[in-house]
Order: C-alpha cells, then structure tokens, then sequence
C-alpha cells in the first residue's frame, strides 16, 4: 500500500475550442479538440503510514499551500477512499502557471493517478473521473492524453483517432492571465458563430496526418478575449505568421501561442525567429498519452 512513485505531467493545447453561453451552473458550454504535448511537470509521491496529513514541496513557479490542485488531489482522493496516511508531493514545475497549457490539471491528475497506484484502493476508472471532474474541468483529459474530444464544461472526455507527433512551437509572453477574467471578457464581446462543421474537419485532417490541413481549421472563441486582455498576443500570431507556421493559435484562455511546423527543421527555425518577440519558446510535439507512471521514485 505505501511507497514511492515519479510521474510525468504533459501539458496540453486546445486546437478547437468552441465556446456557448453560460449555463445555469455558471460554466459555459465548451466543445473542444484537446492535445497532450511533451512538455511535463514531474511529479514524486510518497505514501507513508500514519496519521492523514499531506506535505507538498513545490520547485518552480507554483503555489505551495492548500490552494495547489496537487494538495487538494491528495486530500480529495485520502478523504474519497478512506486512506488514513501521509502523503508527501515534490512538485517541479516546468509547464507556466495561468498559461492556457493546463498544467496544475495535469499535476492533479497525476496526483490521483498516483495515489490510486500507491495505494491499491481500487477505486476504477469511473470514480478516478469523477474525482478528476470535481478538481477541473480540464483534470479529466490528463487521465487520457493524447488526442481527445472535450466537452460540457470540457469534463467529459472522449478519446479520438491519435494525431501523429506533429512538431509544434510554443511561445509564452511571460505572462499569466486570468481563465475567468478571459471568460468574462469573452461574455461582453458578439456572440461567435464556431466554423461549419464544428471539430469534424480537424479531425479528419489529424486523422489523415495532414498538419497544413490541420493548420487551416484551427479555432478559438476566447482569442479575441485573450487578445482584448493582453494586446501583445496580436503580435505574437502576427509574427508566427511572418516566420512560417503553417498556423498559430492562442491556447485556452492563454497565453500561450502555439504554432505548427511543417517537420522538426521548420519548428526549430521557427522558434529561433520567435525567440525575438517572446522571452519563453519551447520546441514540442504532439505525445499519444496522458499523465505518465515512470520508475518508482528513488
């Protein structure tokens, strides 16, 4: 029941997200492509006998308090499962907070996946999710990964054919914002009209390893917010156009950019150019899995 475990925690990017009126809860409905991305969190659990308490070290830009998701993973999952036991989290961040990239989701995904190994509770698939659910609504992609279908608030996940490992560039302007003030910036502007044919062209064209065609049915009804909210993302997709990608987006709420590459020379070249107009550039690719169990922690 109790040892040592090391996770991989991806980040993710949003390449459609569709986004409805509020709804009566006060979320709005989303209908969204979600990718994982190789870009992770680690995260190291241990689970030691002894009274319930929850220790979390965080290396990075993170909150390390109760506020953390990884805290509040573990306390969700103990209380859940009726765990008396101590559970200790190093967290090192990679992924930027508030970046549209979803990654405190992922750490509480790994979180759940982790202790749930650990610990033997068997709680299945099922509860895991509805844990997952009532973190966030992006905590239940990071159980799956890979390509995946969002939607409700982007709670309820449904994998899709696996897009190949396309390269992909992104670009963080070195600074956060606010998923709920995106959102209420997106409520005050036109209601948007999503593309015809919803997600179902992107789809197919990631079904067929098509990245251009790809590129050409990226979309995100909160890119106008974001942009509202932080004008020098405008510039940022301005100059992914100017330095070849084949198409660019905001992720999520934002900030971050993502562009596709025709192949691995292009998204370097890419991101040299993209080096000028922003302080954070990671060369990527798209990755088939969600949260990752790696060797027992030492």
């Amino acid at each position: 029941m109790y040892g040592k475990l090391l996770l991989k925690a991806p980040a993710k990017i949003n390449l459609y997200l569709e986004v409805g009126p509020r709804r009566g809860d006060g979320y709005h409905r989303v209908r969204t492509v979600l990718q994982a991305v190789e870009w992770f969190d680690l995260v190291e659990l241990e689970l030691e006998p002894g009274s319930r308490g929850i220790h979390l070290e965080v290396e990075g830009e993170a909150p390390s308090g109760e506020d953390n998701l990884c805290h509040r993973a573990a306390r969700l999952f103990l209380e859940t499962a009726g765990i008396s036991a101590r559970v200790r989290i190093r967290l090192t961040k990679e992924i930027p907070v508030a970046a549209g990239l979803g990654g405190g989701s992922s750490d509480a995904a790994a979180v759940l996946r982790g202790l749930e190994h650990l610990s033997g509770a068997g709680l299945g698939k099922r509860e895991l999710f509805r844990l997952a659910s009532r973190l966030g609504s992006d905590v239940p992609f990071f159980l799956v990964g890979g390509t995946a279908l969002g939607e409700g608030r982007g709670e309820v996940v449904t994998p899709v054919e696996q897009a190949p490992p396309f390269p992909v560039v992104l670009v963080n302007p070195g600074k956060g914002l606010s998923t709920s003030e995106v959102y209420r910036r997106f409520d005050l502007l036109p209601p948007a009209e999503p593309p015809a044919g919803g997600p179902r062209p992107l789809l197919d064209s990631l079904a067929a390893g098509d990245a251009a065609g790809a590129a050409a049915h990226l979309y995100n009804a909160l890119q106008d917010a974001a942009c509202a909210l932080l004008p020098e993302l405008v510039g940022l997709l301005e100059a992914a156009c100017r330095s070849g990608a084949l198409g660019a987006l905001v992720s999520g709420s934002g900030p971050t950019v993502f562009m596709l590459a025709p192949g691995p020379e292009e998204a370097e070249l890419l991101a040299s150019r993209m080096g000028e107009a922003a302080p954070l550039v990671r060369v990527s690719r798209f990755c088939s899995h969600g949260v990752v169990i790696g060797e027992p922690a030492p």
